[in-house]
């Protein structure tokens, strides 16, 4: 994947074969089964940012440390973000973009199928 210096986020999929699947692993699942396809299409070649499609069944996971910086458009369904520390809430919905900070904590709520394209970043320890 490296190697590729232009790739379509093609929200059908990439047909590599490689889609990770089962129950999402950013948080806790409290809610609903939260099945995840996860379609990674291009990383570099440190393995440190990534980019491609993620779907998800409705559900709620609850997050402690979210693992990277991220930016992400819905293409379809609807995420509703409960911020921990303030007790903001905001809601993504289709042709929505929306960026999260690796280290976010609060509750990512999906009362629908979720299907987003992103790019994320796994700073460094540093960082």
């Amino acid at each position: 994947m490296t190697t590729q210096i232009l790739v379509k986020l093609d929200p059908n999929g990439s047909k590599s074969g490689k889609e990770v699947r089962g129950p999402a692993t950013l948080g806790e699942i409290v809610e609903g089964t939260c099945e995840q396809v996860l379609d990674v299409f291009m990383t570099n070649e440190k393995g440190n940012f990534l980019a491609g499609v993620w779907t998800c069944t409705p559900g709620t996971m609850r997050l402690t440390h979210y693992p990277f910086n991220e930016m992400a458009t819905i293409i379809e369904g609807r995420i509703i973000v409960t911020d921990e520390d303030s007790g903001a809430v905001q809601e993504f919905g289709p042709g929505d973009g929306f960026a999260i900070r690796k280290g976010f904590r609060g509750t990512w709520r999906m009362p629908e199928r979720v299907h987003k394209r992103f790019a994320a970043e796994i700073p460094s320890s540093e960082s």
